[in-house]
């Protein structure tokens, strides 16, 4: 028994939609630009830790991995799975 959305809730969707979309790009950028930098500038910025926190290369390097990993985890969670569901909504409310 599916409902039929008004053309004011489609829109209104198809904008969260928009927004989501871009939400889980400027994440997925962000997280690739601290890749990088962890890639090529990983002891500079080991460097900068050890100012604050004494800890050793290893454990640095599973903070950096598990950050990432989190982040990622909530990229995908958080903006692509909406997103998906509400083009998934909006398509079965053009079909019918």
């Amino acid at each position: 028994m599916s409902q039929q959305l008004s053309k004011e809730a489609i829109e209104i969707f198809d904008a969260i939609a928009a927004i989501l979309l871009r939400c889980f790009i400027v994440t997925f950028l962000a997280l690739l630009f601290v890749w990088i930098l962890i890639v090529f500038q990983r002891d500079y910025f080991y460097q900068i830790q050890r100012l604050f926190v004494n800890v050793s290369h290893q454990d640095f390097d599973l903070f950096v991995l598990y950050s990432l990993t989190l982040m990622k985890i909530l990229n995908v969670v958080l903006f692509l799975f909406p997103f998906i569901a509400i083009k998934l909504l909006l398509r079965r409310q053009k079909n019918n």
